[in-house]
């Protein structure tokens, strides 16, 4: 069976990448997606460089976080999540910023663009449902 998901804010990448508005028009767009390969997702984790920001508390051998604004650790309440709030979180990251982000880093954040890169331009369809598979897949 193929996941269907929704997919929303995907018009607020380019009011993102203008400027701290946010965009006032989102589009709710339904598409089927082929299964992810938890491997893979692992791989995409790796390749994207996400442990620059994020921890992975189940993956020992993953680099720490260096940043100095860390986002959110990649543990087992991400498993609760739909592909429509990952794929939003990964695209539009200041369409809302995640509820697990620190207060003290969310108190420096109020009312600002998400730290977090463009990814839109650097991550294929393919990587963003093997890295949904694996985040999902974390306990």
């Amino acid at each position: 069976m193929k996941p269907t998901i929704l997919i929303i804010g995907v018009l607020a990448i380019g009011a993102a990448a203008c400027g701290p508005q946010v965009a006032s028009d989102t589009t709710t767009v339904a598409v089927a997606l082929p299964t992810g390969d938890i491997q893979a997702g692992r791989q995409a984790i790796l390749d994207l460089k996400c442990t620059a920001c994020h921890q992975v508390p189940s993956e020992p051998t993953f680099p720490a976080p260096v940043s100095a604004n860390p986002g959110p650790p990649f543990d087992g309440r991400l498993s609760t999540r739909d592909l429509s709030y990952l794929a939003t979180a990964i695209v539009s990251p200041s369409h809302e910023l995640s509820a697990d982000i620190g207060r003290d880093v969310r108190a420096q954040l109020e009312g600002a663009l998400s730290p977090m890169g463009d990814f839109s331009r650097v991550m294929t369809v393919r990587q963003l449902i093997d890295l949904h598979t694996y985040l999902r897949a974390i306990r």
